[in-house]
């Protein structure tokens, strides 16, 4: 017999349904419900066609062709029908689709998975995971400011898990590997990509260059790569040698260093434009804006004195000495000139004061001898004959004046607006001006990522943005659409009382501590003050993780068709399901508020001959896939359940961690 399908014309067996001859064909008609050689389901509503000559719709699952049948798969009246199934699915579904962790990090590292690789003792796999996202891992782990951990759901039994600490710990790990985890790289491209700035933002998007088979030239005006990440921040927060040693990949990728290189002075963006396929500007945000009160003259710039120490030099304190900022090199400062011998060391921080910067930097500051106001306004400063400083600050609507040898300002810092005018570049008040879906500058083939697009982001947004960047310029120098017209996730996520019932059991164990040096130890030289966690600690500490995340991220049916036809996952309001999540079964997780009572697990016990296998149990709304005769999950799957939960479209059932 002839069928016709979406304008095709072929023979088709009888026997044969529309989704069988569409798949042989080529044509995609969407399945939730359908297994191959089992019998139709019919349950899901998803793989519906318009049938010319019939009034209604037909499910291409268990509709059997006829001769001159004419199918159409993909009419409006065929999508809104199916975006009205999978909206009454959501209407019911609940559980998590990313952990509250995942969503909060800006990089969007999958937090669970590499956290579940280090509890499983497989480390390279877990700095596999991170550095599929992240360049530098042991970089981020000491001086990213933990968005993830304020947002991790552990908080709420006892402590949040030491997520930066473990993401350190891989790379860490794997320095005393005789040969270092080097990720894939494509084959070449023949494309070149210019890259000035040599810190964060311009050595993560070469890192993903590079894999991307792009040759990348990284241009800097410094001695050495590293920016602010060398420059600033202090060896006892973060060594040289884990920076060098991140680097170091970069540089086995293939990438070529070109340093004491001034952008406008020996670079002129109209050469490396002539040279390159694209060029990236990872100029970072370098001028200190200072404040604006009499005397301000008189408090020395911290940029400049960190920088110096980071050269190498010891430059002379006070034994006295306030410092005003509220960031975090304010801190910074703070505790490097107490490591240099200052008696007594105030931090001065104003209202703006950053919540995050507070909440990492301020044990360590204060358990090292740092005494910290907040809430300060400098008002005026002058130096007596015998070169006192005297600070007036208002605190609390008073005036109090603080008297010191010295005072270091922390200033904010913003980019060099002269150099961004004098590229023919439009700017922001925060930076360079770039399209936000593609990183272009108002210069064709010219891109900008990190703090010059953004002064004042901490190094883990710079890293993602400079990921994010990468991609845009990779596909540009493919000749690929720069912006791709993806539609937004469609996600659920628990609230409320169902996370009450995620945490409700879950036994107290606090949070590990890293081992820290002595704070009279620490602060008597600049090694490192924190070493991270060891081996025995950083399994311990990941198998605290609760692992939130749904089992099937990366490929649920429904999450990926909702998304596709952009269904509304709140259109349909009423009561849903509660929360629950049964883990007594030795192989799988059963969440049966994910289930969409398809029938593939029924189906599958069945055909496996489980003696009980599982059923619908209920009515109406309220119908659940359970084992019979109230018997527990591991009963009704002796054989199958591996197979039930590979089969699951949603993730109701899932195989358990590997842990």
């Amino acid at each position: 017999m002839r069928v016709t399908i979406d304008g095709i014309a072929t023979d088709a067996d009888p026997q044969e349904t529309v989704l069988c001859v569409a798949r042989r064909l080529g044509i995609a008609i969407p399945t939730m419900c359908y297994l191959e050689g089992m019998k139709p389901l019919e349950s899901c509503g998803i793989c519906v066609v318009e049938v010319e000559g019939r009034s209604n719709l037909l499910y291409a699952c268990a509709t059997r062709v006829a001769d001159g049948m004419n199918v159409h798969t993909n009419t409006p009246r065929v999508r809104e029908a199916r975006k009205l199934a999978l909206e009454l699915l959501l209407s019911d579904h609940r559980g998590d689709c990313l952990a509250p962790c995942e969503l909060a990090c800006p990089a969007h590292i999958d937090i669970p998975e590499f956290i579940d690789r280090i509890a499983a003792g497989q480390h390279r796999d877990a700095l596999a995971i991170i550095k599929e996202v992240v360049a530098f891992p042991g970089v981020l782990g000491r001086i990213c400011p933990r968005f993830c951990e304020l947002a991790c759901r552990r908080g709420q039994v006892d402590e949040a898990v030491s997520i930066c600490a473990l993401k350190r710990f891989p790379a860490d790990h794997d320095l005393q590997e005789a040969v270092p985890y080097l990720p894939a790289k494509q084959p070449p491209s023949g494309k070149r990509v210019a890259i000035v700035g040599a810190g964060i933002t311009g050595l993560t998007a070469a890192y993903h260059l590079l894999r991307e088979g792009h040759d990348c030239t990284i241009y800097d005006s410094a001695a050495r790569p590293g920016g602010a990440m060398r420059n600033i921040i202090g060896e006892y927060r973060l060594p040289r040698p884990a920076l060098e040693a991140e680097i170091e990949i970069v540089r086995l990728l293939g990438a070529r260093f070109q340093m004491r290189q001034t952008l406008g002075r020996d670079l002129l963006l109209h050469d490396l434009l002539r040279e390159h396929g694209a060029v990236l500007l990872a100029i970072g945000a370098t001028r200190e804006k200072q404040a604006e009160f009499p005397g301000v003259e008189h408090a020395r710039p911290a940029l400049d004195f960190l920088r110096a120490v980071s050269d190498g030099e010891r430059p002379v304190t006070g034994r006295d000495v306030v410092v005003l900022g509220s960031g975090l090199a304010a801190f910074d400062t703070a505790r490097t000139l107490l490591r240099l011998g200052a008696a007594k060391v105030t931090l001065l921080m104003d209202s703006g004061t950053s919540s995050t910067t507070f909440f990492i930097q301020k044990d360590d500051a204060v358990s090292e001898g740092v005494k910290i106001q907040t809430s300060c306004e400098p008002i005026r400063m002058e130096q007596g004959w015998d070169g006192t400083l005297r600070l007036v600050i208002r605190q609390g609507g008073k005036e109090i004046i603080c008297e010191a040898d010295m005072v270091f300002h922390a200033a904010q810092l913003e980019p060099d607006f002269e150099l961004i005018w004098s590229l023919g570049l439009d700017a922001t008040d925060r930076g360079i001006r770039v399209n936000p879906k593609t990183f272009e500058t108002s210069v064709p083939g010219v891109f900008a990522a990190g703090s010059a697009v953004k002064a004042g982001a901490p190094a883990v947004q710079c890293s993602a943005s400079a990921s994010l960047a990468a991609r845009a310029i990779s596909r540009f120098l493919r000749g690929a659409r720069i912006t791709e017209p993806r539609p937004p996730e469609v996600r659920v996520q628990n609230t409320g009382r169902d996370v009450e019932e995620l945490l409700r059991g879950v036994a107290s164990a606090p949070r590990l501590q890293t081992r820290r040096r002595r704070p009279d130890d620490a602060r008597a030289g600049f090694e490192e003050a924190d070493e991270g966690f060891s081996e025995e600690q950083a399994i311990a500490e990941a198998s605290r993780c609760l692992q939130c995340a749904c089992a099937k991220k990366r490929n649920c049916r429904l999450q990926a068709l909702a998304t596709e036809y952009q269904a509304d996952a709140t259109r349909f309001a009423g009561v849903r399901r509660p929360f629950e999540r049964d883990d007594t079964h030795p192989d799988i997780v059963y969440e049966p508020a994910k289930c969409i009572r398809c029938g593939r697990c029924l189906v599958i016990a069945e055909e496996a001959g489980e003696p009980l296998g599982l059923t619908y149990i209920g009515r109406g709304f309220q119908v659940k896939v359970a084992v019979p005769f109230n018997e527990p999950l591991r009963e009704g799957l002796r054989r199958a359940a591996i197979h039930c939960a590979d089969a699951c479209p949603t993730g109701a059932l899932a195989r358990k961690r590997r842990r």
